[in-house]
């Protein structure tokens, strides 16, 4: 029927224009196709029917039968049911080996074990192995191959997975089979007033599958260039324009254009981070209307030259992935791996600090305080805490060193280090939010065995940190 940009395709919704489609297919940036998802089902459906009539399913390779089912389902609710299968890996082959090992790795970190058995297990399947391959006498050489030597990245959650889909007598799936399976219901029809969606970060074109799709129903592609020829960088900064634009109308801002290219420069070809950011310079410019490059250089900069910074952020914010891949950045420039977990360390002490503020003048602070509101009226607060904190560590000095004089100095750790330099102190207790007390207790329990760990120089130094940053950032069932 259609194959749409994500551009034209926003365009189309929001005329109202679009036209009947039995089956959608979403694929390319996380980050756009989430947005078109989000916009489509606005239309599809009534929003007092978004909870009841959409049947989400996990993208993994062996749940197709059983949306299939629910496509030939006639529901007993009236009106569209849509079907979504998220994050479809239908389209995976041996190529994509390094999505799969980075999604799975990310699902075990977060404790989703059962998920990221089916991430290894459709790797398997895209590698053409099978269940015997994951037995503990052949298991080291599979890892070697599909890992292609890559082993201190992957080797110790990939034995514990193949562990877990031995015990759970998992099967791997066959690719083929199931692509078949889903061509066959799309080109045959399935029950009226079903709707599949189908959202993913890669297509084949050359599939069969992907051709049935274009015939029967709609391609909404959210793909931006990642080239660095002319012409994938101006579509790339075509994208990212229309997508500041939307944000800053919808905020009533504007942003001047070296700011924009400033943006850019700084922080790569990632749509998601560009997006994070841009909004955190919305809340930092307060009721000011327009943005200037010394907001950009005020808020972004500091990550752009201090990556150890960048990985305190990303700690912070409990965002494991990116996490990971900054630590990536870290192990191929030779780090040191002390001063990682130094940095960490005196990241979540601020946290426990931040946690400490916010028990002791309760009520006055709230998530999802709007930076004007933090800076109007709690910031106060925390100048004072800091103030308590300087003259409590005034006295312990004066109690170490009875009969001398000691000039007097600020703690080493305090919230507001520069009272000036409000929006890093908002950041703070916005991360603070991603973490209970106990959490950041046990965070540096864990950083403190690390430490202990690397000055023994008894193992491997990027597999600890690695791990402990896992063990930090994953959620707790």
């Amino acid at each position: 029927m259609a194959d749409h940009t994500y551009n034209n395709y926003l365009k189309i919704i929001e005329s109202n224009s679009l036209e009947d489609s039995p089956v959608y297919l979403i694929h390319g940036d996380e980050y756009l196709v989430k947005d078109v998802f989000k916009q489509l089902k606005t239309k599809l459906l009534p929003e007092k029917k978004q909870k009841t009539n959409v049947t989400s399913i996990d993208g993994a390779i062996d749940n197709i039968p059983y949306a299939i089912e629910q496509l030939h389902t006639y529901a007993l609710m009236p009106g569209t049911q849509i079907i979504v299968i998220n994050d479809s890996q239908i389209f995976y082959a041996g190529q994509d080996r390094a999505a799969l090992l980075e999604k799975g790795q990310a699902a075990f970190a977060d404790n989703q074990h059962n998920k990221a058995a089916r991430f290894f297990l459709n790797l398997l399947a895209a590698d053409k192995r099978n269940i015997k391959d994951i037995q503990p006498e052949r298991i080291d050489e599979t890892i070697q191959h599909i890992t292609e030597g890559d082993l201190s990245q992957h080797a110790q959650w990939i034995k514990d997975v193949a562990a877990h889909c031995i015990e759970k007598k998992m099967s791997v799936p066959s690719l083929m089979n199931y692509s078949d399976m889903l061509t066959e219901t799309i080109e045959k029809g399935f029950a009226k007033r079903n709707i599949l969606i189908i959202t993913t970060d890669t297509v084949q074109k050359n599939r069969r599958l992907y051709k049935s799709i274009v015939k029967h129903g709609t391609v909404v592609n959210c793909q931006v260039p990642k080239g660095f020829v002319k012409a994938d960088r101006d579509q790339q900064d075509k994208t990212f324009r229309e997508k500041a634009q939307n944000i800053l109308a919808k905020s009533g801002k504007s942003m001047a254009s070296d700011a924009f290219a400033t943006m850019r420069d700084m922080l790569g070809p990632g749509l998601r981070n560009f997006t994070v950011s841009l909004e955190k310079l919305i809340q930092y410019v307060g009721e000011r209307e327009n943005i200037t490059r010394d907001d950009v250089a005020a808020v972004l900069e500091r990550t752009r030259q201090d990556p150890i910074f960048e990985l305190t952020n990303a700690v912070a914010d409990r965002n494991l992935i990116n996490a990971l891949a900054v630590l990536d950045n870290l192990f191929a420039n030779q780090f040191n791996p002390l001063q990682a977990i130094a940095a960490i360390a005196n990241q979540i002490r601020r946290l426990l600090l931040v946690a400490d503020v916010k028990s002791r003048y309760k009520g006055s602070y709230r998530k999802g305080m709007s930076f004007a509101q933090f800076k109007n009226s709690f910031f106060a607060n925390v100048l004072e805490y800091d103030q308590q904190l300087a003259e409590s560590s005034i006295i312990e000095s004066a109690q170490e060193n009875t009969g001398t004089k000691k000039k007097k100095s600020k703690p080493s750790l305090m919230i507001a280090k520069n009272p000036k330099s409000i929006y890093p102190v908002y950041s703070s207790f916005k991360s603070s939010d991603n973490y209970s007390r106990q959490e950041l207790i046990q965070a540096i329990q864990v950083l403190y065995e690390a430490d202990k760990r690397i000055k023994t120089g008894s193992q491997n130094n990027n597999q600890i940190i690695e791990r402990t940053i896992i063990e930090i950032c994953r959620r707790k069932k």
